[in-house]
């Protein structure tokens, strides 16, 4: 089995089974795939659901919003047999991103990264839409004001968002504040490890799995699917 899902302990103790068993090779391709499927890849959704690493440790928060962290990855995760080599491979298959694949993306998630974003970079954002209410506020609390018969008086949110476009309320953020305009930022993302399982659990998973082939081990992945 692919070294992404289970340790190198969890691996030997695997082996070990194997070697004290008479399994012929369609039995031991069916076991790992079991393991990886309905152990391995069902112990990661679980991790995603409860947002947690597989040693049950919470991920860390988002930093706005509620909604759970990693929701579209559970069902890009997949199983890749290796016949020959008589292994298998979790993967997640798709597109993550426009310029990330999905296992690349993943493996962000799992171990965390640093990135660092650049203007010049970016695609040019259409701004000619109405100011927004996060610009409105910003410039209420920068001390905006505008003309009204004759005199200077503080300007609504209401008529910012009614009476300029984003594009103006930027530049008249950048200049009451003094902000220079970012180049270049850093993005940090924490390590979410959602792969994987402990050593208790793994075992539990090795017994089930053993015992599954005892009985329906000829049962292919289209006979199931969809089943259990």
């Amino acid at each position: 089995m692919n070294e992404g899902g289970i340790s190198q302990r969890q691996i030997a103790a695997l082996k070990n089974e194997i070697n004290k068993r008479d399994l012929k090779p369609r039995q031991r391709q069916r076991l790992l795939w079991r393991i990886a499927k309905y152990g391995v890849i069902a112990a990661a959704k679980r991790n995603q659901r409860q947002q947690t690493d597989p040693d049950g440790t919470p991920w860390p928060t988002r930093k706005r919003g509620k909604k759970k962290m990693l929701r579209g990855l559970p069902r890009l995760l997949a199983v890749r047999e290796n016949r020959e080599a008589e292994s298998v491979t979790i993967y997640l298959r798709g597109k993550g991103g426009r310029a990330l694949s999905a296992g690349a993306l993943g493996q962000i998630h799992a171990t965390g990264a640093e990135i660092t974003g650049r203007a010049s970079s970016q695609p040019k954002r259409q701004q000619e839409g109405p100011a927004t209410r996060k610009q409105a506020a910003r410039l209420r609390k920068l001390g905006f004001k505008r003309r009204d018969k004759g005199r200077w008086v503080n300007a609504p949110a209401s008529w910012i968002m009614q009476n300029m476009s984003e594009a103006q309320a930027g530049v008249v953020i950048r200049e009451m504040s003094g902000e220079p305009v970012k180049q270049t930022w850093k993005i940090v993302l924490p390590a979410r490890a959602f792969l994987g399982v402990n050593d208790q659990e793994f075992n539990k998973i090795l017994a089930r799995q053993l015992q599954a082939i005892d009985f329906g081990w000829q049962v292919t992945a289209q006979d199931i699917r969809g089943k259990v």
